[in-house]
């Protein structure tokens, strides 16, 4: 029973996919779009978060938008390209929304003051001076535990792509690698546009 329990916790797509992923994965992004908002926590990109100049609602919208379409699109197109089996678009679409179901939680984590409180002191400062800042501690350590959960969403990605594009071996990890890596930069990129 612990075997299956961590199997779904680690891979959920074994059990769910296409459309219901899909349904899922965009309900997720909606509230994190709007724990963003009320954060004022932005994704820069894959895997860069943090504050913006750019406080409109539609901003918020569209980084998650990014996140999500560019990931897919190469998890796709290199799973056309490496794969034998047939892949479906709703199958890649559904499971890299689904993936990022995790993010909300290290998005709640962003609202807590003492890491709201770290995006108001001035980086510039001496390092003592840094750490004797109130509650500047307490948020580096929670903005840690965040963290986890970047993790096991970019574990659950893995699983999508593993499971939407039936690969494994050296053609799963080179694409997972050029598509999170490659990502984040294509990533950065298009959002900065909204800035």
């Amino acid at each position: 029973m612990k075997t299956f329990n961590l199997n779904l916790v680690l891979n959920p797509f074994e059990r769910i996919a296409g459309f219901q992923a899909l349904g899922w994965g965009l309900l997720g992004m909606a509230v994190s779009t709007v724990i963003c908002y009320l954060s004022g926590w932005h994704y820069h990109g894959l895997l860069h978060f943090g504050p913006a100049p750019n406080p409109a609602w539609w901003c918020y919208a569209i980084e998650h938008l990014v996140v999500w379409i560019v990931p897919a699109v190469l998890f796709y197109l290199g799973g056309l390209i490496l794969s034998r089996s047939k892949i479906r678009v709703i199958d890649v679409l559904g499971t890299v929304a689904f993936a990022q179901l995790p993010l909300i939680l290290m998005n709640l984590f962003n609202l807590l003051p003492p890491i709201q409180n770290m995006t108001k002191v001035d980086m510039n400062i001496p390092p003592a001076e840094l750490l004797a800042q109130p509650g500047f501690l307490v948020g580096v350590w929670l903005s840690l535990i965040g963290v986890v959960f970047l993790v096991w969403a970019l574990v659950w990605m893995f699983n999508a792509l593993k499971v939407s594009c039936n690969l494994k071996g050296y053609p799963l990890g080179i694409l997972y690698c050029i598509a999170v890596f490659g990502g984040d930069v294509l990533c950065r990129y298009l959002i900065r546009l909204c800035y």
